[in-house]
C-alpha cells in the first residue's frame, strides 16, 4: 500500500442521537436458576429431536 492509503482518520464526533442500550434486568437467584433450567430443558428437547431425525 502506498503511504497515501495509510492515512489516519480524524476522530469522528459522536452522533447527536444516542443509541438505545439494552439494560440488563436485575434477576434474583431463583429467577436466574429458573431461566437456566428452561434453557437446559429446551436444549435437551432440541438434541433429542436432532438425534431422532438423524
Amino acid at each position: 500500500m502506498s503511504k497515501k492509503a495509510i492515512k489516519k482518520s480524524a476522530p469522528k464526533a459522536k452522533p447527536a442521537v444516542t443509541e438505545a442500550r439494552v439494560v440488563p434486568c436485575s434477576f434474583g437467584y431463583e429467577e436466574m436458576l429458573t431461566e437456566l433450567e428452561a434453557i437446559v430443558a429446551d436444549a435437551e428437547v432440541r438434541l433429542a429431536e436432532e438425534e431422532a431425525s438423524a
